[in-house]
């Protein structure tokens, strides 16, 4: 099944009483990977919770291949996300969070799909959590931190078979991160958040050459480095 285009239009969402975004629009072609970085704090989660269904947006809309799917619930979206914390279920085992998925030994996971989550190292959790997000063929993926914490070598190799599975079945997808990791870097454009806000979004080409403003140059550079 192909990916599916995302549009977000004037996007606004208050929590706790404060404004968590502010406005925001973007636009992610079918098929393609969008990198949104940003400060903690920024609104990167509460943007993909509202894009997953999970929560509604105040004001504003969100549309899958034109359709606006603001109302619509998380199981009508076709969305896989990858959440900061995995949110895997401590009590269902490999095999059944991935639904009788042939992706075991995709993501390394052979051997384990008896296995529950609290018996699985930090890593196999990771590819767990990135597998499930993949695995009833959704046509957006959203992944919110998904290799935090991990060594570098692990990141990278969990990012090129993200990066090979999405060649495959072509769904879309929007990687946060606060660096240049793994799939992050493949993206071809980057939406830079702050306070709620885009300060700008465009090709990496254009971030590093004209910058929006002073921030953006900074955050741009220190995500380069910190890669």
């Amino acid at each position: 099944m192909p990916g599916a285009s995302l549009v977000l239009r004037s996007v606004a969402k208050e929590v706790g009483g404060r404004p968590a975004l502010r406005g925001v629009s973007l636009d992610v072609p079918a098929g393609e990977t969008l990198a949104l970085l940003g400060p903690s704090g920024a609104g990167k989660t509460t943007l993909l919770r509202i894009v997953a269904g999970l929560d509604r947006p105040d004001a504003g809309a969100v549309l899958l291949d034109g359709a606006d799917v603001s109302r619509t619930g998380p199981r009508g979206r076709g969305v896989g996300m990858v959440f900061q914390d995995l949110a895997l279920w401590p009590y269902m085992t490999v095999e059944e969070h991935l639904g009788g998925s042939a992706l075991l030994e995709r993501f390394a996971l052979g051997g384990l799909g008896r296995r529950r989550p609290p018996e699985l190292s930090g890593g196999e959790k990771q590819r767990l959590a990135l597998a499930r997000a993949v695995a009833h063929d959704p046509r957006l993926v959203l992944l919110d931190e998904p290799f935090s914490g991990l060594d570098p070598l692990l990141r990278r190799s969990l990012g090129e078979s993200f990066a090979e599975l999405q060649r495959e079945r072509g769904f879309t997808a929007v990687w946060v991160s606060h660096h240049l990791e793994g799939g992050v870097a493949r993206a071809p454009r980057a939406a830079l958040l702050r306070d709620g806000r885009i300060e700008q979004a465009g090709s990496w080409a254009e971030l590093r050459t004209s910058p929006a403003n002073e921030w953006v140059s900074a955050f741009v550079s220190e995500a380069v480095e910190a890669s």
